[in-house]
């Protein structure tokens, strides 16, 4: 069964300095920054789009990484229905796949696609 997909939930787009996040995101295209991230916590910054979905402005070269080790670089976030069916159909196509759950996030999936893009699936709120 297909994963059913409902929206795209963030992007997350590194930058070098807050400065540059600050000016391009917050000046120029007017995003209003997340609270809900303070930026010491993870050094990003969450931007607010007006449909809900977000844009990720991680900064400098630091990497967070996933239970494998592998880094969470530049990706897109999928909001799925069941983020535990995707699991499931993942592991029936023997797709190779990290997961990690995030307090007050919950369940999220880092996957490849063929070209070796970087995707995150997690749970629809």
């Amino acid at each position: 069964m297909a994963i059913r997909v409902l929206k795209v939930h963030h992007a997350n787009i590194r930058l070098q300095t807050q400065e540059q996040a600050a000016d391009f995101y917050g000046r120029v295209l007017g995003l209003q920054r997340d609270p809900s991230m303070p930026f010491e916590q993870r050094r990003v910054i969450w931007w607010n789009t007006a449909d809900g979905s977000q844009l990720h402005t991680p900064i400098g070269e630091a990497v967070n990484t996933m239970p494998s080790g592998q880094p969470i670089g530049d990706h897109f976030a999928l909001a799925v229905e069941d983020v535990e069916e995707a699991k499931r159909t993942l592991q029936a196509e023997g797709i190779a796949f990290d997961e990690q759950v995030l307090p007050g996030r919950g369940l999220q999936l880092f996957v490849h696609d063929p070209a070796g893009n970087l995707v995150e699936l997690q749970q629809a709120r």
